[in-house]
């Protein structure tokens, strides 16, 4: 897989999220951040935490911000954030998300990114976030989101 250039977030990694992450590695991927959606749906997981979403295959659209832009993702901010997401580069299929490639509908057309998708197939029973967009979903209810 390329090295990417542009990383699409739809959970708890965005700016409107306020945990150690964001508030250090957001600033290093450079570039303004771009509100755009991928095709398909939100589940809910609960953790002791707080809640995150996973994104499944599915007809609707999941919001979320693509980062970077001109340069590759520095190699210790791509580690940072592929251990808070349990992806090895080496093992791929073993951790609970892998990083691939997905389009992002952009106001200005379509983007491609690589984004933290689930190994696993997520269960029936998670809670569906019925708007596509994990931030405001979690806002609107009041629900602790996992912050660390």
């Amino acid at each position: 897989m390329d090295w990417p250039r542009r990383l699409f977030f739809y959970g708890t990694l965005t700016h409107e999220h306020d945990n150690g992450l964001t508030r250090t590695v957001l600033p290093q991927l450079g570039g303004v951040a771009r509100r755009g959606w991928v095709q398909g749906t939100l589940r809910l997981i609960a953790d002791p935490e707080g809640i995150y979403p996973v994104l499944v295959p599915g007809r609707g659209r999941v919001w979320g911000w693509v980062y970077g832009g001109c340069r590759p993702v520095a190699r210790e901010v791509l580690a940072a954030l592929d251990a808070w997401e349990g992806f090895d580069p080496q093992r791929p299929r073993r951790g609970e998300y892998r990083r691939s490639r997905v389009t992002v509908r952009t106001r200005s057309g379509p983007v491609c990114a690589q984004a933290y998708l689930p190994n696993r197939r997520a269960h029936s029973g998670l809670t569906p976030v019925p708007c596509g967009d994990f931030a405001a979903h979690a806002s609107a209810l009041g629900l602790g989101v996992l912050a660390e």
